[in-house]
């Protein structure tokens, strides 16, 4: 399953649009093809031979802190031996919404914890995505000024699943 999602990140990593990428044609109408803002600037849904995935858009570079292991987010929603379902596999919904207030302290704090505190404080957005299979996964995004970070947030939080969205310095 890593190898494979490796791959994909090889391949789609190089494209620049928040417009879908990979072999798209045939996605369902009900399909959700675009992310909302201000993921998009960020990120990107690609469409593989195992079904759609939200991915880091090209030039940017979305790693698990320390390991540099590529993070994408896919419609399938499986641990490990994904099918091979190409379009049958995607998004019904993709909602954001900005955090504000007590909520987005709240988040802040938590997801800081065993990170140095940043000096910037930054938006905050919860997301929910629900794949044609009905399952759903939830997740917070943080948006700093020059990188962004998400945290899988199901039933709760988990600041130990955190990974990191940023464009390199020597990128256009």
């Amino acid at each position: 399953m890593r190898t494979i999602l490796l791959i994909c990140f090889l391949i789609f990593s190089g494209q620049i649009t928040a417009e879908p990428v990979g072999e798209c044609e045939g996605a369902p109408q009900e399909a959700v093809m675009e992310l909302p803002r201000p993921i998009n600037e960020w990120g990107v849904i690609v469409c593989t031979p195992y079904g759609h995935l939200i991915s880091n858009k090209e030039g940017w570079i979305w790693s698990n802190p320390g390991s540099y292991s590529p993070v994408m987010i896919p419609s399938q929603m499986v641990r490990s031996n994904p099918e091979a379902l190409g379009n049958k596999s995607f998004f019904t919904e993709i909602s954001l919404k900005k955090i504000q207030g007590k909520e987005a302290s709240a988040a802040i704090e938590f997801f800081e914890r065993g990170f140095d505190k940043s000096p910037s404080i930054p938006n905050v957005y919860s997301m929910k995505v629900v794949s044609v299979s009905g399952r759903e996964h939830g997740f917070q995004f943080f948006e700093y000024e020059d990188h962004q970070w998400g945290m899988w947030c199901n039933k709760e939080c988990d600041p130990e699943s955190s990974y990191m969205s940023k464009k390199p310095n020597n990128a256009n």
